[in-house]
C-alpha cells in the first residue's frame, strides 16, 4: 500500500487513488469546484492545484493518481508521493484562480439564493485576495434564464465547472446541457429545442457549487441560515431516499438529498423533492371531525375519543368480522405495530389489507413504481400487503364498517373507479378515516382523525432494499394532529386496556417486540444512513 505525505501528515493510500480523494478521506481539505465523487473527473476548475515533489509544475489533486514506487525510487526512502497543499506557491495559485473566477462575477451575494452555502463565497474569504483589482466594466451575460420547469440559470454567476452537464450525461443520461460560446463568453445552454426537464433536473441545482442554477420552488423563499433542518426519508416511493427537510416557521420549504450509498447515493427525484409544494396544497384539519346532520363538527381530542369508541363498539370483539381496516405503506413501523395492538385488543376478527399503489415503471436509477415507502416494513410485521391489481371496492364487499389509515382510495381511483368506490363507501354503516390531509375519502367518512404528517413525527421505515431508516420531526404539528400510535394509546386506554405511552420510543419498543431482527438496534445505530436488515444482529 503506497505511503504518501500531505503537508506534515503521513497517509496510507490505495494505488491509483487520486490525491484529492486520499486527502479528503483523511481529513486534509483541498478546495475544489468541478470535482464530485459521483461524476467523472475533468480537472476543469484548477482550484485543487497542489505541489507534488518532483513534478515540473503544479498538478490538479482531483486527477493526479498515487503510484506505488519501487523501493529504490521512493522519496526520502519511504514515500511514494510528497504533496504540499499550503505552501506559498499553492496559495498564490489559489488566489489567482479565484481572481479569474471572480473577474466578471457579479456582487450578487445579498440577493443570491446560494448565499450561506456557496463555495465561491466561502473560498473567496478563505483562499482569495482581500480585494479586487478589476477596474473595468464586467462582462455581462444572460440572467434568470428559464432552462427547465424547475430550474433557473444565471450565466453571470456560472464558473463553468460542468458538474450540471456531466450529471445529465452520466447520471440522468438525458444529455440536455452543453457549453456554448468561447472564453469569457462561455455559458451553459440546453441543446436547441430541448429543456432541462428530466425527472432529476433539480439535482443540477444541488451540485452547482455557486448560485448559477437555482430551484424555482425554493428561489427567494428564505435565507438558508434561518432554516431548521431534520434528516428524514422521502415518503413518495419504496426507494425511501435519505433526505434533509428544511423548514421555516412550521412550513417545509425544501427537501434535498442526503448522501447514502445504501439507498440513493447523492440524488433524489424531482417528484419526491416537490413534496414541499404538495404539502402547501393539502387541505388540513387541525382537530378531529364528526359528521352530523348539520355537517362537520370539530372537537378536541378529549371529546372526540369517547364518540369514536362508542361508534365502533358494535364492531368490537367477534362482531369485528363485519369490518375491514385499510392500512398504508405510508405508515411507520410504530404506527403499524400500534394498529396490531389495537386489532388484538378490540377488533380481533377484523379483515386487514395494506393497499399497494403502483404508477409508471422503475426507471433504473431511483424511481420505483411502488408508491409507498414502507411496504417491506408491513411485510416484516406480518401484515397482508395487497397486490397492485387489488382495488378497495372489491375488499369492501360484505363489510358494514371500514377504517382507512393514511390512504385515499377515492382520490387514487381515477375517473373510472371513483363512482363505484364512492357508492360502496356510502353504503357503509360507519366509515372512519385517519390521515394527514382531509382527502376525498375523508370527506365521505363519518369520523375523521387528523394524523401528524410524515414531516411532523418520528418513526422507522424499511425500503424495498431492506434498509431500516429513521424519519425525524421537522416541524411540530398542532396539538390535536397526532401520529396514529398516539391515537391508539389513548384509544386502547379509554376502552379499558393497557397500551404504551403515546410517544415514539415506547412504540419503538413494541416494534422490537414484534420484529426479532430489530431487538438489538438502537436509534443511534440507524443514524444517519440507516442499517440493512442483513447487517442487523438478532
Amino acid at each position: 500500500m503506497p505511503l504518501i505525505r500531505i503537508d506534515d501528515r503521513e497517509i496510507e493510500a490505495t494505488q491509483g487513488e487520486t490525491v484529492l480523494r486520499a486527502a479528503l478521506r483523511n481529513g486534509v481539505y483541498i478546495p475544489y469546484y468541478c470535482y464530485h465523487p459521483a461524476l467523472s473527473i475533468v480537472g476543469q476548475c484548477r482550484m485543487c492545484l497542489v505541489e507534488v515533489k518532483g513534478a515540473p509544475k503544479l498538478l490538479t489533486a482531483c486527477s493526479t493518481t498515487i503510484p506505488n514506487l519501487p523501493a529504490d525510487k521512493k522519496i526520502d526512502g519511504k514515500y511514494d508521493m510528497v504533496v504540499e497543499t499550503r505552501n506559498p506557491t499553492v496559495k498564490q495559485a489559489q488566489k489567482g484562480i479565484l481572481e479569474f473566477l471572480l473577474l466578471n462575477h457579479p456582487l450578487d451575494c445579498p440577493v443570491c439564493d446560494q448565499a450561506g452555502e456557496c463555495q465561491l463565497q466561502n473560498y473567496s474569504y478563505t483562499y482569495g485576495a482581500p480585494g479586487s483589482r478589476m477596474e473595468f466594466e464586467k462582462i455581462h451575460a444572460p440572467k434568470r434564464v428559464d432552462i427547465g420547469p424547475h430550474v433557473v440559470y444565471d450565466a453571470e454567476r456560472c464558473i463553468k465547472c460542468t458538474r450540471c452537464i456531466r450529471f445529465c450525461e452520466e447520471i440522468s443520461k438525458t444529455g440536455e446541457l452543453t457549453l456554448a460560446e468561447r472564453g469569457v463568453h462561455t455559458i451553459v445552454e440546453t441543446f436547441p429545442g430541448r429543456s432541462l426537464d428530466n425527472p432529476y433536473s433539480v439535482c443540477t441545482a444541488d451540485i452547482c457549487p455557486v448560485g448559477a442554477l437555482t430551484s424555482k420552488e425554493f428561489r427567494f423563499k428564505e435565507r438558508v441560515w434561518f432554516l431548521n433542518s431534520a434528516n428524514s426519508v422521502c415518503p413518495e416511493c419504496s426507494r425511501g431516499c435519505s433526505v434533509r427537510m428544511d423548514a421555516y416557521k412550521g412550513e417545509i420549504l425544501r427537501l434535498v438529498p442526503r448522501e447514502n450509498p445504501k439507498v440513493n447515493g447523492y440524488w433524489m427525484c424531482d417528484f419526491g423533492r416537490l413534496l414541499s409544494e404538495r404539502l402547501k396544497e393539502a387541505r388540513l384539519a387541525a382537530r378531529p371531525l364528526v359528521r352530523g346532520g348539520k355537517g362537520w363538527a370539530a372537537l378536541p381530542t378529549e371529546s372526540f375519543l369517547p364518540k369514536l369508541v362508542d361508534r365502533l363498539r358494535p364492531y368490537a370483539g367477534e362482531a369485528s368480522s363485519r369490518m375491514i381496516f385499510f392500512l398504508s405503506g405510508r405508515m411507520t413501523l410504530e404506527e403499524m405495530a400500534a394498529f396490531l395492538d389495537l386489532k388484538e385488543a378490540l377488533f380481533p376478527a377484523a379483515s386487514v389489507s395494506v393497499l399497494n399503489e403502483e404508477k409508471g415503471e422503475d426507471d433504473g436509477l431511483l424511481i420505483r413504481k411502488e408508491r409507498r415507502p414502507n411496504l417491506r416494513g408491513a411485510r416484516l410485521l406480518g401484515l397482508p400487503v395487497a397486490g397492485p391489481e387489488v382495488r378497495a371496492v372489491e375488499l369492501l364487499k360484505g363489510r358494514r364498517a371500514a377504517v382507512i389509515l393514511r390512504e385515499d382510495p377515492l382520490g387514487d381511483a381515477g375517473a373510472d373507479g371513483a363512482a363505484p368506490l364512492k357508492e360502496a363507501l356510502g353504503a357503509l354503516d360507519l366509515l372512519v378515516v385517519a390521515d394527514y390531509a382531509f382527502t376525498r375519502t375523508a370527506q365521505e367518512s363519518h369520523l375523521y382523525l387528523p394524523l401528524a404528517g410524515w414531516h411532523e413525527m418520528e418513526g422507522l421505515t424499511v425500503n424495498f432494499l431492506g434498509v431500516v431508516q429513521k424519519t425525524a420531526r421537522a416541524v411540530v404539528p398542532p396539538r390535536h394532529r397526532r401520529p396514529f400510535y398516539d391515537w391508539v394509546s389513548r384509544w386502547i386506554r379509554l376502552s379499558g386496556g393497557e397500551a404504551p405511552d403515546p410517544e415514539f420510543l415506547p412504540w419503538l419498543g413494541r416494534v422490537k417486540a414484534r420484529v426479532p431482527a430489530l431487538r438489538s438496534v438502537s436509534v443511534r445505530d440507524l443514524l444517519p444512513q440507516g442499517l440493512p436488515l442483513e447487517e442487523v444482529a438478532p
